[in-house]
């Protein structure tokens, strides 16, 4: 039977079935981008990697490198099958935003609350609960709002236009306030993931790293890390270390040669001793070998 559909919970994708270790099949990641795509009608703007990227229905934000370790494929194996998915019209991809963006080209078919070709002939024409009361509160809100003349028509066109406006405005109230809110959790979480390291770099240096990259931004909503483009942490530990090396050897040559000023500067006044030559000798031996 091919006809029809085969209706399947939205939890199913939390259960731990679903959640285990292990690489997708290319089924599964048809089902994943399925599950992923916003299905809710309105258009949300979501701050990804530094940007702000909108996006709507049946639509979803996701890089290569992304869906990579989501699906525990190679990169190069992911460009292949969304290339296959867009040759066969199942999606189509925008990277317009600085982001690539997936779009499902039939995800209101996979997605649609029209029972009626999958119920018993007996149930055919009852409407989902959600979808009676969306229909409900519409015919109530025409009716209300239904213009007598030009200029209650214009009235009602700028109500609209503020409360979209307002309403746009509390969203992005709402996301600032929950972001700081989980602030402490996610400057713990940054914490945490820097104490493997301390096995291979020194604990203050480890500290230092923490307090310069944990520092807020004014809005104090995010961190210093949390605003840059890329982060690997093993890669800023090491160059964040190569650094403080090349600034202790500079510091050291710096003070090599002002003593070697004095000396030269003593060997001309004739009050060179031999306590002066040993120590001259112990500390030209330990820049020598950088400590």
């Amino acid at each position: 039977m091919e006809s029809g559909f085969l209706k399947l919970s939205r939890k199913f994708f939390s259960h731990e079935m679903w959640k285990a270790a292990r690489t997708f099949s290319e089924c599964e990641a048809w089902l994943d981008l399925i599950q992923s795509a916003r299905f809710e009608a309105t258009v949300t703007i979501e701050r990804i990697g530094g940007r702000d990227i909108q996006y709507g229905r049946g639509q979803f934000p996701a890089s290569i490198r992304f869906l990579a370790t989501r699906w525990s494929w190679g990169e190069r194996k992911v460009r292949v099958f969304l290339d296959k998915l867009k040759k066969e019209k199942m999606i189509t991809t925008s990277s317009a935003q600085g982001m690539n963006i997936i779009t499902l080209c039939k995800y209101d078919e996979y997605n649609s609350n029209d029972t009626r070709k999958d119920t018993p002939k007996d149930t055919a024409n009852i409407l989902d609960y959600n979808k009676l009361a969306d229909l409900v509160t519409q015919r109530m809100t025409h009716r209300e709002t239904q213009p007598t003349d030009l200029g209650h028509s214009e009235d009602t066109k700028k109500k609209k236009e503020k409360n979209i406006k307002e309403t746009t405005t509390n969203v992005v109230v709402k996301k600032v306030a929950a972001k700081a809110a989980l602030l402490p959790q996610r400057k713990d979480d940054f914490y945490q993931s820097l104490i493997p390291f301390t096995e291979k770099y020194p604990k203050e240096m480890i500290r230092d790293f923490f307090d310069y990259w944990s520092e807020m931004n004014i809005s104090k909503t995010k961190m210093r890390y949390e605003q840059q483009k890329t982060w690997e942490t093993s890669k800023r530990l090491a160059f964040w270390a190569r650094k403080q090396n090349e600034y202790g050897r500079s510091k050291a040559n710096k003070r090599y040669s002002n003593d070697t000023a004095s000396i030269n500067s003593r060997i001309k006044g004739e009050d060179w001793t031999d306590e002066d030559t040993a120590r001259f000798i112990a500390e030209s031996e330990s820049i020598r070998i950088g400590r």
